[in-house]
């Protein structure tokens, strides 16, 4: 093992974030490839990793179920289409659990940044086994920019808005952008007090690092961010350390780093 690298706990939990899904090959910041993604769905099954959904994650943490061993959150943010045309179909074919931030004024347009977004139907035909939702704001405006009352109106237009839609969902919230108020004391406080009160369970920012368990704040839960510029053996190292050691121990291992087909490095372990 690398010096200064935390081995894989048991009392931990990985929480992936991806957003768009591509089935012509397009691979960027925001979006993965169905190949990609299907790469990786493959590899947690064959890996001992267990999904777990929303509900499993607030069951544990409410002292009810405890998490599976190598519990992975896998969550997908926006609400673009090709959830569930692309990482739906394969996550019933791997049976991973995959969990769905959606904006209620993108379901209602029906695109965001020109790419088709999930309708209410789209949503309530998917497997509740398999699949649920949770609130990423009304209109994706930043939480950091928002005033305590327009902040706490969002959450509750939210919830109104996927109620309306007869969409069911889970008391979990993913900040937009990953943005909420940086300044602990007053700015934080009154974030954290408005999400008690509007009874959401769980917020999610994205930090690239493994949570230790139990969590140190329900409200700051970390994810790891999944780019299509991730190769295979990334993911996995991403998977055993976290992002943020990943892209910090990379220069010193470029002795030991491979080329893969998108001209990025590929490390092996």
């Amino acid at each position: 093992m690398i010096s200064g690298l935390i081995p894989f706990r048991k009392d931990s939990l990985r929480v992936l974030m991806y957003h768009s899904i591509s089935g012509t090959g397009q691979r960027d910041d925001l979006t993965v490839d169905a190949d990609q993604l299907e790469a990786q769905f493959r590899y947690l099954r064959t890996h001992g990793y267990n999904s777990i959904l929303f509900s499993d994650l607030i069951a544990a943490m409410e002292g009810k179920t405890p998490l599976p061993e190598k519990a992975v959150l896998i969550t997908f943010d926006d609400g673009f289409r090709n959830n569930f045309e692309i990482a739906y179909p394969l996550a019933r074919g791997y049976r991973i659990r995959i969990n769905l931030f959606v904006v209620p004024a993108f379901i209602h347009k029906g695109e965001y940044k020109g790419i088709p977004c999930l309708t209410a139907e789209d949503i309530r035909m998917m497997d509740p086994d398999l699949v649920e939702i949770g609130l990423h704001s009304f209109d994706h405006r930043s939480y950091a920019e928002l005033s305590p009352f327009r902040l706490a109106a969002d959450v509750a237009l939210s919830m109104t808005a996927l109620n309306a839609m007869d969409i069911p969902y889970q008391p979990c919230l993913a900040y937009p952008f990953g943005a909420y108020p940086r300044r602990k004391g007053l700015d934080q406080t009154r974030l954290f007090e408005i999400l008690e009160e509007k009874g959401i369970s769980l917020a999610f920012r994205i930090g690239n690092r493994i949570n230790r368990l139990p969590l140190r704040n329900r409200f700051l839960v970390q994810r790891l961010d999944i780019t299509g510029y991730d190769t295979l053996q990334s993911f996995r190292w991403s998977l055993i350390y976290g992002k943020k050691w990943v892209r910090l121990i990379a220069p010193l291992l470029k002795d030991r780093t491979v080329h893969s087909p998108l001209g990025q490095p590929e490390i092996h372990g």
